[in-house]
């Protein structure tokens, strides 16, 4: 490609990341310090953006410059956070629920969940479940010297749940989903409740007994939601625009947490990885590879809402 056809497609690109109601033009001039007619002469390729504008662009919408020059078809632009010692809770839910706001911002999306543990959605509508996940998040980042004497209480848990993670369900039981759970992931939290009790990490016998209930109440709300086909926050009933919920069991897959959000013209993937981080990429070879593998084993897996009663109870109950 030319130049001019380069510059063309990178504005193209940026059109696509942007909001529907959002002007290509005010936002480009804004972002640059330009004058609109100056952001338009830039967006027809009839003026050459500078290396400076272009980093610029590049840093801000989150485009690969490899990609952009075809330099490099196998690089893949990330970007993310890494949490460390700082690991804060509040602010670890308020980065993720400003991605589930942009994802319900996008026209027409959905959300396609391919889940090794169980998605993290529902732990939090339940604050002693809320709580413990939050508990296993600090024994694993934080050091040993800090987190050598505590112990998990449901006694210290509070009863009411955060603006924010209310706000997170809400949204996210307002998109339309499918998810794709292995055979891991009800497995996995009991595992860790086993350990933290093996390990007398609990304060008490009570405390693994209220675990134990609340992951009952859990799955007795995820039956219902999948019984519906509809999601709806624990406590209230689906309401007459409920989103939709597809939910299927694949009995190899087992892999990294895996999130791909379709908006239409275009996808956003989230990988998962050291246990609380997330990546993310707008690149769009590797949205579609990721979008396509996951189509593939929605294909092998077992459908378990709406008509798969039978595969439902076997699965959420065994």
């Amino acid at each position: 490609m030319t130049a001019e056809q380069i510059q063309i497609s990178l504005f193209l690109e940026i059109r696509e990341k942007m909001l529907p109601y959002m002007s290509l033009a005010d936002s480009i001039a804004d972002l640059l310090d330009i004058s609109n007619d100056s952001a338009y002469r830039r967006i027809r390729g009839e003026k050459p953006v500078t290396l400076e504008e272009l980093q610029i662009l590049a840093a801000h919408y989150n485009i690969s410059i490899d990609r952009l020059f075809n330099l490099n078809d196998k690089a893949f632009l990330f970007q993310g956070y890494l949490t460390d010692e700082n690991y804060d809770s509040e602010q670890w839910l308020i980065s993720l629920n400003k991605i589930v706001q942009q994802i319900k911002l996008q026209q027409n999306p959905h959300i396609y969940y391919l889940a090794k543990d169980i998605p993290l959605v529902y732990p939090l509508q339940f604050p002693v479940l809320a709580a413990f996940k939050d508990f296993s998040r600090r024994k694993s980042l934080l050091s040993p010297d800090r987190t050598r004497r505590v112990k998990f209480s449901v006694s210290a848990v509070n009863p009411s749940s955060s603006v924010t993670v209310t706000q997170i369900v809400k949204t996210y039981n307002s998109i339309p989903s499918t998810e794709i759970w292995s055979s891991e992931c009800l497995n996995s939290i009991i595992k860790q409740i086993q350990f933290y009790h093996y390990t007398d990490q609990l304060s008490s016998v009570d405390d693994l007994r209220s675990l134990y209930d609340s992951i009952e109440i859990m799955i007795t709300h995820l039956e219902n939601q999948a019984e519906s086909g509809v999601k709806y926050t624990f406590g209230e009933k689906p309401g007459s625009e409920a989103a939709g919920y597809h939910l299927y069991h694949n009995e190899l897959f087992i892999g990294e947490d895996t999130i791909l959000a379709d908006l239409g013209n275009s996808k956003i993937t989230f990988l998962n990885h050291s246990f609380i981080n997330y990546l993310t990429t707008v690149d769009e070879s590797f949205c579609s590879y990721t979008f396509k593998a996951i189509k593939n084993i929605i294909a092998r897996s077992t459908p378990i809402s709406w008509a798969g009663e039978k595969e439902r109870r076997i699965f959420l109950m065994a």
